[in-house]
């Protein structure tokens, strides 16, 4: 047990009714999306305060939070100038704050942006967390 968080990209695939056989297909079934790994966590509660309390009205309830680009810039400023709260909850953990998480934070941050931008109006980005 524990806080295990995910940053899940999403990417939404265009169907082509015109020429079917053009549509991606898995088992006999058109794909409508597809769902990448863009960071994973493990007990990190402060990163997971800072979302929760911005971006879910304080809401934590283990639901998709979706976040854009000014959403994944606001993160890495906050991680970048050690603005995360001291957040605790039952086998939360406890996060370490240092250079190297703060470096690996920013790292997968960046890459999210990056990633949403190559093609944003098919692409979203949302949060997890799963305790």
């Amino acid at each position: 047990m524990g806080l295990d968080m995910y940053l899940t990209g999403e990417e939404h695939l265009s169907t082509d009714w015109t020429n079917p056989e053009n549509n991606q297909c898995e088992g006999g079934y058109r794909l409508k999306s597809k769902n990448f790994e863009l960071g994973y966590w493990r007990k990190h509660p402060d990163l997971h305060g800072f979302i929760v309390e911005n971006f879910s009205d304080g809401e934590d309830d283990c639901r998709p939070i979706y976040l854009d680009e000014d959403d994944l810039a606001q993160l890495v400023l906050a991680v970048r100038e050690g603005r995360l709260p001291k957040t605790t909850g039952f086998f939360f953990g406890e996060s370490t704050n240092d250079a190297e998480q703060r470096a690996e934070d920013i790292e997968i941050l960046t890459k999210a942006i990056a990633w949403l931008q190559a093609n944003d109006w098919r692409r979203h980005v949302y949060y997890q967390a799963s305790w």
